[in-house]
């Protein structure tokens, strides 16, 4: 017996002039060995593909969801870049998170059945595939390589969401974003050692908790010392193993590394 249609999700409202993008299987999908369904065998993929309910398309300031709204699946992003804020009682704006390709969005609202943030696109096109949370639980139950990954996923994010609660530098903040940053956007068959970045400076100040004049300059000093180039959105890692001592400290990919 199939699920019954889950309640209507806010996140489809639609965007004036946008249209949704033809869903991609995810047996065809570039990213799918760095996605939610990377370890299912081919009838379990198929299975869960046709679980999935549709692909959502944002521009940048196009919102996947915001604050309050209703609990109703989790969202894989497939291409693009997406952060994650919240804005406090004096209407200041404060950067959670950053969502990149084959990362999975919406796991804090699974405990509260709401979001407890909201979510914009920051690439001139995002696009995210819609897993219904209902019928994810379902496919879990049967499936225990997808319950596997999932807890997986579950675990990198609490990971990365709390690498940078302690005591660090400025320097050792920005370092450590850099890494984790190349490291979450490598590709399988190797990596150039450049990030095109499609957030802010500002938003990247933000999340680090620092004055974006501090990132400037701490920036100018890295790529003075030879680690990095720095060309507006772009940066290129020089000399990433330099990068990584300074970061070393607070990246959980390596201080946690047998």
């Amino acid at each position: 017996m199939r699920d019954p249609a889950p309640a209507p999700d806010p996140s489809s409202r639609s965007h004036a002039g946008r249209t949704e993008p033809a869903r991609v299987r995810c047996s065809n999908c570039g990213i799918l060995s760095r996605c939610l369904p990377a370890s299912l065998n081919p009838e379990q993929l198929r299975v869960f593909e046709e679980s999935m309910q549709r692909n959502r398309l944002l521009g940048a300031g196009d919102h996947l969801f915001r604050t309050g709204d209703p609990f109703h699946a989790l969202y894989a992003v497939q291409s693009g870049c997406l952060k994650s804020y919240m804005v406090d009682a004096e209407g200041r704006e404060h950067v959670l998170a950053f969502h990149f390709v084959g990362e999975i969005i919406g796991v804090d609202a699974i405990y509260p059945e709401r979001h407890v943030s909201s979510c914009v696109g920051l690439a001139e096109q995002n696009n995210v595939c819609v897993i219904p949370y209902r019928t994810l639980t379902r496919l879990m139950q049967e499936m225990p390589a997808l319950q596997a990954e999932i807890m997986r996923m579950m675990s990198r994010y609490v990971l990365t969401s709390t690498a940078i609660a302690g005591d660090f530098s400025a320097e050792e903040r920005l370092a450590a974003f850099l890494v984790m940053a190349a490291a979450r956007l490598r590709r399988p068959g190797g990596w150039s050692g450049e990030l095109n970045l499609a957030m802010s400076r500002q938003d990247i100040a933000n999340f680090l908790r620092l004055a974006p004049e501090t990132v400037s300059r701490i920036l100018a000093r890295l790529h003075k010392s030879g680690l990095i180039k720095a060309d507006r959105k772009r940066i290129t890692l020089v000399d990433p193993e330099g990068l990584g001592e300074i970061a070393a400290c607070i990246n959980p990919y390596t201080r946690h590394r047998p």
